[in-house]
């Protein structure tokens, strides 16, 4: 997918258009994607999309009011229209004294942004691929997951996916540059059945490049997650420790980092508001946002205003140390942007969002962890988990399955049951990390354990 310059001037010519119309300020934000997605079922190709998709999002600033608007029309003479149109509306806006587009002062980068290879997350062969190949993909998935066992019954669904964009970036305040960003992967749902017994299971995979996504390993794992569930039952109530597995341990951090976002945290509806440089969890924790990492598949050189991205130590030892912001929240707060304004695509503003999210690995082995449990509770699903936690107290009751601990060593598989607790004193307890990081889209998690955890189960 070649760049395209058009696009880089129109940004350009979009904000000069909204200077000479009268605004204090203006940005540009077009985007140029390819998607394509393949599902399969019984072995065959159900559906095949390949969408081409490009447009630009405006955003000007005037007399402190900010006026947002989209357009998939990439012409100069649409481009006036939607400023004039967006002009037209200023007056009706409210106005908001830390409404600001980004400027000099927040060191953003300039220029041909491609040429920065660490900051990219990005493989050129996702679109050079024919489109024949990813269908083969596809197909591969549900056939490796189908003939995993026996006792696999069939597939609720098996998914190819794969995106690649350039985004063009220009600002009144000198931003103006572009860079190139992909993905691929997919997925697959499973049933097992064995006698009455019918439990299911999913895997997903997604990575930047075309090469390290193995179809065959993705949905033999759907499959194996199935099976291995099957003769799952509830066991009776009980206070045991409880060991985490990445997958669950991605979920919770996805939710954390939520609270963590400078705009929940102003609008006090964060249980982390105030809470800076105080102890939010165990001494062992250590959670880092880092929109630099290599490798990371949210990894670009700025965020979605041209801020450059960085890397953000969010809990150090326990301690809570910072948010996330973007411009916005940043003006507001007095402190420096984050470079965590997240961009879906041209058609909406954005908000702050997490970059590559992990809580760092220990040292052991998750073996070691498992083998000090006499016993204990394996959590490998959670169901409903950020509903299941209240966003005030932080008390949580949340179904979840997984398979018994006993004598250090996993046992019998458990559905019906439920954790409940509350998140900080969740936090608190873990005990132990293990040396396994494993990344799940752009988070990524260890398996640790939690000391103590009531668990809700059948009754006596």
């Amino acid at each position: 997918m070649k760049a395209k310059k058009e696009f880089m001037n129109l940004a350009q010519f979009a904000v000069e258009q909204a200077k000479k119309k009268g605004a204090d300020a203006a940005e540009a934000f077009i985007s140029d994607t390819q998607e394509v997605q393949i599902n399969v079922s019984s072995r065959k190709v159900e559906q095949v999309s390949a969408v081409t998709d490009a447009g630009i999002g405006l955003r000007i600033l005037k007399d402190q009011k900010m006026i947002f608007g989209s357009s998939n029309e990439l012409s100069k003479n649409s481009i006036k229209d939607a400023i004039s149109g967006l002009m037209r509306k200023v007056p009706y806006h409210t106005p908001d004294e830390f409404n600001v587009i980004s400027s000099k002062e927040s060191g953003f980068l300039s220029g041909d942004w491609s040429s920065y290879a660490d900051l990219l997350s990005y493989d050129p062969k996702i679109t050079e691929v024919p489109i024949q190949e990813k269908i083969k993909r596809a197909i591969a998935i549900e056939v490796a997951g189908l003939d995993y066992s026996p006792k696999i019954a069939g597939s609720m669904y098996a998914i190819y996916m794969d995106s690649t964009s350039n985004i063009y970036l220009a600002n009144s305040n000198g931003v103006s540059g572009w860079f190139p960003t992909s993905s691929c992967g997919g997925g697959g749902n499973f049933s097992a059945a064995e006698g009455e017994d019918r439990q299911s299971g999913s895997y997903i995979k997604v990575v930047i490049n075309y090469g390290d996504f193995n179809p065959e390993e993705t949905g033999r794992k759907g499959a194996e997650n199935a099976v291995r569930m099957l003769g799952a039952k509830p066991i009776q109530s009980c206070e045991v420790p409880i060991v985490v597995s990445p997958d669950v341990g991605t979920q919770i951090l996805s939710y954390i980092v939520g609270m963590l976002s400078a705009d929940a945290v102003q609008k006090r509806k964060s249980l982390f508001a105030e809470k800076l440089e105080t102890k939010v969890a165990s001494d062992i924790l250590y959670l880092v946002d880092d929109g630099k990492l290599k490798g990371g598949l949210a990894t670009n050189p700025v965020d979605g205003e041209g801020v450059p991205r960085q890397t953000t130590p969010l809990i150090v030892n326990g301690v809570l140390k910072n948010y996330l912001y973007d411009s916005y929240t940043a003006k507001k707060g007095k402190v420096k942007s984050t470079g965590n304004r997240a961009r879906g695509g041209y058609q909406g503003q954005g908000g702050i969002g997490s970059t590559n999210l992990f809580l760092k690995k220990g040292k052991i082995k998750p073996n070691a962890i498992f083998s000090g449990i006499d016993k204990g509770f394996f959590m490998k699903d959670a169901f409903g988990l950020h509903a299941g936690i209240d966003s005030a107290s932080g008390d949580f009751s949340i179904p979840v399955a997984g398979f018994m601990i006993e004598k250090g060593k996993i046992s019998f598989p458990i559905r019906g049951i439920s954790i409940g607790g509350n998140l900080f004193e969740f936090l608190k307890s873990v005990d132990k990390i293990a040396d396994d990081l494993t990344w799940f889209q752009s988070v990524g998690c260890p398996t640790f354990s939690v000391s103590s955890i009531k668990i809700g189960g059948a009754s006596k």
